[in-house]
């Protein structure tokens, strides 16, 4: 009798982890991949909301497919809350959407009041619907123009299938750590369209900006499908991990891989060009490899993209490593002929060249492109350039200064080129 009693303790502590967490569970969701499991999931999102309490996925796959008039199909109205967690047991805690339109998987919101100290860990979002062009997001997060969200963190999730995994707008302090994205079906999962298919987007709009982001220890894979990418309708892997612009960026211990576009685009301030908060890049592993089959739209081959596009000024790139390259870091002011590109230190990256030339088109290791404005303060030293192709008088492939009108206190030194076999 007493083991028997033992036995009912354990299994309820294991049903309920902590005290004072709620259980999706007991709201009905079934796990079983086969019930729609959304309105007992909404039930349980709001109760954690009403009673402020943790909320747990155990082990299971929970099938979402009904979305509100709003397209969105789960929705946390977390406003008010503080230290709440959304959790799972690991990437078993499965919560999958099959359906065919265009909709938000989860939706999190805080507009009529503030939200502090949320955190969303161990949970794995799919998109498995297998249709192109949908227009899927995994966890859509909007607080607004006073930045309602503070202290936010997503950790531990597994985000796949999704046309934008992770995009984010009126947050302050969002930490995005050891998550894991990916794409089975690469572009396709994001529609055959130009527009940007990225996995984790930080907007800089009228219902907020992203302030003091910290994105560590993330791996991101533009394309997980076992196919070979001709099979696809869009011939290519998704176009990037990050996107976007914020108001302090540390970026750092992240591995990427199979992207055709940019790896990393930070775009330039815009609702606070004059924000004079840093930008780190460092110690992240950037396979720049193109994957065997991509192509163009128009069905020639793909034969370049981008490891770190940075023209967000105060921005320190350091300590990266990025293999088969065919741009590695790019600093482009073309795109935004009236930014002032300022303040930039590229040091102790390592950069490997592809050396394939049938299938990469290898334009530099750093460029650096200007607009009408002076570029000031910029220094590039000590970064290590792997490369078959020799700089030539009028063609630079290692380090190359373009279409700058002035650049003023800077400096360009004590890199080494390694030329290779």
């Amino acid at each position: 009798m007493k083991l028997v009693f033992l036995l009912i303790q354990l299994a309820t502590l294991w049903w309920h982890p902590t005290q004072g967490t709620l259980n999706v569970r007991d709201f009905g969701a079934m796990g079983d991949g086969v019930t729609d499991d959304t309105q007992a999931i909404n039930k349980a999102l709001k109760a954690a909301h009403d009673q402020q309490s943790n909320l747990y996925f155990p082990s299971g796959t929970y099938l979402c497919n009904t979305p509100d008039p709003y397209n969105n199909i789960l929705t946390l109205d977390a406003g008010g809350t503080q230290s709440l967690t959304i959790y799972g047991q690991d990437s078993t805690s499965i919560i999958r959407t099959t359906s065919n339109r265009q909709l938000v998987l989860f939706y999190l919101a805080a507009a009529a009041q503030p939200c502090s100290g949320l955190t969303i860990r161990n949970l794995n979002l799919q998109d498995a619907s297998n249709t192109i062009g949908a227009g899927s997001n995994g966890l859509f997060i909007t607080g607004t123009a006073a930045q309602n969200f503070t202290n936010l963190t997503i950790s531990n999730c597994y985000f796949q299938g999704f046309t934008l995994a992770l995009p984010g707008m009126g947050i302050t302090g969002w930490t995005v750590d050891h998550n894991f994205f990916g794409a089975p079906l690469g572009h396709d999962n994001a529609g055959n369209n130009n527009n940007p298919a990225v996995f984790l987007w930080c907007f800089d709009n009228a219902s907020g900006k992203c302030v003091n982001v910290s994105i560590t220890n993330n791996t991101a894979d533009g394309y997980t499908g076992g196919a070979p990418i001709s099979a696809l309708v869009t011939h290519r892997p998704m176009d990037g991990f990050v996107y976007g612009t914020g108001y302090g960026f540390t970026i750092t211990g992240n591995t990427t891989r199979d992207f055709s576009e940019e790896q990393y685009l930070l775009q330039p301030k815009s609702s606070n060009p004059a924000d004079s908060s840093i930008t780190l890049i460092s110690n992240n592993y950037l396979d720049c490899s193109l994957v065997p089959g991509i192509a163009n739209s128009d069905g020639s081959p793909h034969q370049s993209n981008y490891g770190i596009r940075c023209d967000i000024s105060n921005a320190t790139i350091t300590n990266n490593t990025l293999v088969n390259y065919t741009f590695g870091i790019l600093i482009r002011g073309a795109d935004n002929p009236t930014t002032q590109l300022r303040n930039y230190i590229v040091t102790g990256n390592q950069l490997h060249a592809a050396t394939d030339p049938t299938r990469y088109a290898v334009s530099a290791g750093i460029l650096i492109q200007g607009n009408t404005n002076p570029m000031t303060s910029v220094r590039i030293m000590n970064n290590d350039i792997y490369t078959n192709i020799p700089d030539q008088p009028h063609a630079a492939y290692s380090i190359r200064i373009e279409a700058v009108q002035k650049m003023l206190k800077s400096l360009i030194s004590y890199n080494t080129v390694h030329l290779t076999p």
